[in-house]
């Protein structure tokens, strides 16, 4: 018996436990209420989702925009130059960018990249007030792509990362979790107390029930896929396996580590999706995809004030509020479990490479993935081969991606192809959130040290599990999705909080040092 006591007292010293015991026990009933009570949870959905979008639209544009601007500032001051951590960077450059990448988006790029444009050519977004005709519904529909999915996206997620990361390389604090970076504003004894305790509950919350989200509907994507290329009925079960071998998959990245498991799968999906996307942009009209791509790009970035603060308070069409504002609050919940997880693998970087390496390369590595796959589809619905804004008016949203690979000569290879890309996408996606949910739960954590083996595989099981019991359950998904986005609000008042903090302490921390001071200090020895 006292060994047993004092192997507890060893694991309450190293680890949340209580937390992560009521976090997993809050967000099961929170799964099972909604199952119990499914028109209940929705009607709560839909107001929740009508008070962040509507409500407070305009607040969240203002403030998305105003991020952007600080992240693009910061890169030209002095503190862009500070090194975290006064050594050569551990991972090679190609390799840290496509962590980030698989991190922050990870499979649901491959889900929305077959479905976005089709969305927003239904929806039919204005110009200027002006109603549109066909064509101009193609080219805005694709430079909203590229918008809801570019700069302001990467900046709501590189916005948590600058404090985490200076938090645990320059601060040399073990504490990897959101409590910990608002000490600086708010002191340790409220980061260790109460308000800790709800500031990481919240970061839990939002993580579990984003990735779990994104498991649900890249299963079912999956399972279309299996389903096509194997001739086999698309059941739940089949749901389920695909569930549990992405899970063996990540379990497995897990256990040996970010060097050897996160960096090498994302090295190998770098270049199966270079595969995958050279396919289609060859296959296709390649001069088509190029033009529209380009043409699109432009849109966006000559309406890209316009698009960043269009409320349409005239017609009240709703489109911004539906989808710009829904959007940055999506990104807003992901901004914390992908801003922790780029500042454990970013030790040796610039600041200002964080920021321009997560605004310019993740933004291209998507205009890229949204352009050529949008361009192919834009195309075959206009040579009148498939209507992807019709297949997603007729509710056949999960049947879109099989489709249209199904329209590529050697389609059964490229079916093939996209399935690794897919299920590599959401592995490194979930690997990336087991990370970052057992470093919240663990009480200290060195610079080269990663969180527990037993508790990532934990975690794992944890967010396999949730979705299976969500589609077992019939639960609304949408509903689920909606309630997660309710936890963008407290987010963005703890990024106030964060910020007062972390920019107050960098102040102090290198007053009276010029720009030439830190770069000389950040120069690393040959």
């Amino acid at each position: 018996m006292e060994n047993l006591n004092k192997k507890k007292t060893k694991l309450s010293e190293r680890y949340e436990i209580i937390l992560m015991a009521i976090s997993v026990l809050l967000i099961v009933a929170f799964v099972t209420g909604l199952t119990l009570f499914p028109e209940e949870g929705n009607a709560l959905a839909n107001s929740i989702l009508k008070l962040l979008t509507h409500t407070f639209g305009s607040p969240i544009m203002i403030i998305t925009l105003v991020i952007l601007l600080f992240l693009i500032g910061i890169c030209f001051t002095k503190y862009g130059d500070i090194r975290l951590g006064n050594e050569k960077p551990k991972y090679k450059t190609i390799t840290w960018v496509a962590m980030m990448f698989f991190c922050g988006n990870g499979a649901g790029t491959v889900y929305w990249a077959f479905l976005e444009w089709g969305h927003f050519f239904n929806a039919s977004p204005q110009l200027n007030g002006a109603e549109i005709d066909e064509a101009m519904k193609y080219e805005l529909s694709m430079a909203y792509d590229f918008m809801h999915w570019g700069p302001s996206a990467w900046a709501m997620l590189c916005v948590f990362a600058l404090p985490f990361a200076y938090h645990y390389h320059i601060k040399k604090d073990e504490e990897l979790k959101l409590s910990a970076i608002c000490k600086y504003a708010v002191g340790e004894k409220h980061t260790h107390g109460l308000f800790g305790k709800i500031v990481d509950f919240i970061f839990i919350f939002a993580a579990v029930g984003s990735i779990s989200i994104t498991a649900g509907t890249s299963a079912s994507t999956i399972a279309s896929a299996l389903s096509d290329l194997l001739g086999i009925p698309n059941t739940f079960a089949l749901s389920v396996v695909i569930l549990l071998f992405v899970a063996v998959i990540y379990s497995f990245t897990s256990a040996v580590g970010i060097e050897k498991g996160m960096s090498k799968i994302s090295d190998s999906n770098v270049y199966l999706c270079m595969v995958l996307l050279a396919f289609i942009l060859i296959a296709g009209p390649t001069g088509f995809i190029i033009d529209s791509m380009l043409n699109s790009l432009g849109l966006m970035f000559d309406e890209f004030v316009r698009m960043s603060t269009w409320t349409d308070p005239v017609n009240g069409s709703g489109f911004p509020q539906d989808w710009t504002v829904f959007y940055w609050i999506y990104w807003f919940t992901f901004g914390p479990f992908t801003g922790l997880y780029v500042a454990k693998i970013s030790k040796g970087r610039k600041i200002k490479e964080i920021i321009i390496n997560m605004l310019c390369s993740g933004s291209m590595g998507l205009i890229l993935f949204f352009g050529i796959v949008g361009g192919y589809e834009q195309s075959l619905r206009i040579d009148g081969i498939l209507d992807v804004p019709g297949m997603l008016a007729n509710g056949e949203a999960e049947s879109i991606a099989v489709s249209v690979i199904n329209t590529l000569p050697f389609s059964k290879i490229a079916l093939i192809l996209y399935l690794f890309v897919i299920v590599l996408f959401l592995a490194t996606t979930l690997d990336a959130c087991a990370f970052t949910l057992s470093s919240t739960v663990s009480k200290k954590l060195r610079p080269d040290e990663e969180p527990n083996k037993g508790l990532k595989f934990a975690w794992c099981l944890i967010l396999i599990l949730l979705p299976i019991a969500v589609t077992y359950a019939g639960t609304n998904i949408d509903t689920i999705k909606s309630i997660v986005l309710a936890t963008g609000l407290p987010l963005v008042v703890l990024l106030f909080i964060v910020y007062f903090g972390f920019l107050k302490t960098m102040r102090k921390d290198y007053r009276g040092k010029t720009k030439l001071d830190i770069i000389k200090e950040s120069k690393l020895e040959k």
